[in-house]
């Protein structure tokens, strides 16, 4: 059985070396902000509904360190979307 894997961030440096690295489990299907924004969760687990992946890796991250004072509501959104996304988007791990 051959894997779907999604992946956000997917021009980011994790992104691009999560798409080398997964290729080989299956079908790689890499997206960037401008297909999946992380800062709006219902856009986007909309997004992920409609790519019916197995996996979703979600490498997307804020990284304009410069810009994170002027624009806090959107650093903040990109760093932390768990909360707002639905149940079924995140793994539960115990340890």
């Amino acid at each position: 059985m051959s894997l779907r894997l999604l992946i956000t961030g997917a021009t980011g440096q994790i992104g691009w070396q999560l798409q080398r690295t997964l290729a080989s489990l299956g079908e790689v299907v890499a997206c960037t902000r401008s297909q999946i924004d992380m800062a709006h969760p219902a856009a986007a687990a909309e997004t992920v509904g409609d790519l019916s992946p197995d996996i979703v890796v979600n490498a997307a991250g804020y990284t304009a360190v410069d810009k994170a004072e002027s624009e806090p509501e959107l650093a903040r959104s990109m760093q932390s979307p768990r909360d707002e996304l639905p149940k079924w988007w995140r793994a539960e791990v115990a340890c």
